[in-house]
């Protein structure tokens, strides 16, 4: 090689360096190891930081994947997934306790269950922190974000396309209209389905303007809201279910924790109802376009 060709293919590398993708993926690399990093605490806050951390990631290499295709991409979106479906169960568990914590110093009645219920959720997340972390600890993101920092560099073509993000937006569009369509239809599952695409849209539009694709405001206001609500219904669900098991193991308690399951319920119902209702109107499916 000669020195000319040295001297070309160094600043074709400098240049690709300051692609946006390879910027914003340096960046929510160094969140995300951190992020894991903290959630090895098993505090609330620090783990709930470490899915959103996740889930931005995700929606970057969903960029990425458009950019600069490869079929190294889906071994590296289950080695992100992983940390983050370990955490899962305590996340739940975590967002069960705050839950009854609040219903108990509001004076919601039957306490006494309220409390039992909580001494029981203390045990399970006990164990679950401790399983976790440990978990948690054998998790190498460096790396991981090393695979992919410098698959996106390898891949990514000398001067991206701000179509392809436009196309990934428009991907995520379509989901999410699919799946608000299905979930006027369907049951708690679709809902859970419809909070997963309406996720994942949100955080690729909280991205797309660094890449160079415009996105509405508007868009992702209503986005952020109805993941909002849709968590409080999933939220809320959990709970019932948790209370339902309650009572089979305590049948002394059964009918204290029926009241609270009935409460728990009722304000699913009235939840789901308005989502529902918003749905059925269009008010909630993100409007074609990027602005």
């Amino acid at each position: 090689m000669t020195e000319r060709t040295r001297e070309r293919a160094g600043g074709a590398d400098a240049a690709r360096a300051d692609a946006p993708l390879l910027v914003a993926l340096r960046a929510e690399s160094d969140g995300y190891e951190c992020a894991l990093r903290a959630a090895r605490s098993g505090r609330q806050g620090d783990v709930h930081a470490l899915r959103i951390a996740t889930r931005r990631m995700l929606a970057l290499v969903e960029f990425a994947a458009a950019l600069a295709p490869s079929g190294k991409w889906p071994a590296l979106v289950r080695e992100l997934r992983r940390p983050f479906r370990r955490c899962a169960r305590l996340r739940d568990l975590q967002t069960m306790r705050a839950r009854l914590r609040r219903m108990r110093d509001a004076g919601a009645a039957p306490r006494a269950a309220l409390q039992a219920m909580l001494d029981s959720l203390d045990d399970s997340l006990r164990r679950r922190r401790d399983r976790t972390i440990a978990q948690l600890a054998a998790a190498r993101p460096r790396r991981t974000c090393r695979r992919i920092m410098q698959l996106a560099a390898a891949r990514l073509a000398p001067d991206p396309s701000a179509v392809a993000v436009r196309a990934c937006l428009d991907r995520s569009r379509q989901a999410v209209r699919a799946a608000c369509r299905r979930m006027c239809k369907g049951g708690m599952k679709a809902l859970h389905r419809a909070r997963v695409a309406i996720k994942a849209c949100r955080y690729q539009f909280e991205l797309a303007p660094a890449l160079g694709a415009r996105v509405r405001p508007a868009e992702l206001r209503v986005l952020r809201s109805l993941q909002k609500q849709l968590g409080a219904i999933t939220d809320l669900e959990l709970l019932r279910r948790e209370t339902k098991q309650s009572a089979r193991r305590h049948p002394g308690r059964r009918r204290a924790l029926g009241q609270i399951r009935r409460r728990i319920g009722r304000e699913s119902e009235q939840r789901r109802a308005r989502v529902l209702a918003a749905a059925g109107r269009g008010d909630i499916v993100a409007a074609p376009g990027s602005g």
